[in-house]
């Protein structure tokens, strides 16, 4: 089984050019972080209630790629999910480049370098197996037109998948704005998911309001 991480990465993949698609950069970037911690709470390495964040296991998970599986977790001094995801944010080196490694050594994609005009180069991701992307994208589907409650798994994709509009990638705009309220109710369903897409979306808007004043 794909790692969240992996899955969200896959999300971000075109398939018909293999490169990486982002519609908000820090979004999406505290969407990978948000995959590592759901990683690690479906792991059993941390345990959450509706404030607090416990650490319980700090054994490697054994699952590459992202923290807990090279037993890199947060401090323990951090409470609450917001404080979590902006320390694993700040910390979390190249995630997307692990989890594309990941991915490539599963034989799901293969790296590609081109130049652009022949002078900038370009790495793309085209994909060898795009049945793992297929089965990531019809779960976020089914779980998005569905009116049955989905397993908690797909819940926790949804939640950090919307924020950094990799739904677009899924279905077409006016059938998510349809299901807008159905995303809405999936991304609060759950305390661990709705405390994870608060922190995404709160600490994406703080970091967009605060890049332009230090320009």
């Amino acid at each position: 089984m794909l790692t969240m991480l992996e899955e969200i990465v896959l999300l971000a993949v075109d398939e018909k050019t293999g490169c990486l698609r982002s519609v908000r950069e820090y979004a999406t970037a505290y969407a990978l972080v948000g995959a590592v911690f759901f990683d690690l709470a479906l792991a059993r390495k941390i345990d959450t209630d509706t404030e607090t964040i416990e650490i319980i296991d700090t054994t490697p998970t054994g699952n590459a790629p992202g923290p807990g599986s090279g037993g890199h977790v947060a401090p323990r001094h951090l409470k609450t999910v917001e404080d979590w995801i902006e320390q694993l944010f700040y910390g979390r080196d190249d995630l997307e480049g692990e989890a594309l490694k990941s991915l490539i050594d599963r034989g799901i994609l293969r790296h590609q370098k081109s130049k652009l005009m022949w002078i900038i180069n370009v790495e793309c991701y085209p994909m060898v197996n795009n049945k793992p992307q297929k089965f990531v994208t019809t779960r976020l589907a089914n779980a998005i037109l569905g009116d049955d409650i989905p397993d908690t798994r797909d819940i926790m994709l949804v939640s950090i998948a919307a924020p950094c509009g990799l739904l677009s990638y899924v279905l077409v705009e006016d059938a998510l704005e349809r299901r807008k309220r159905r995303v809405e109710l999936l991304c609060h369903l759950e305390t661990i998911s709705r405390k994870v897409n608060s922190a995404i979306v709160n600490l994406d808007a703080a970091r967009r309001n605060v890049m332009p004043k230090m320009i």
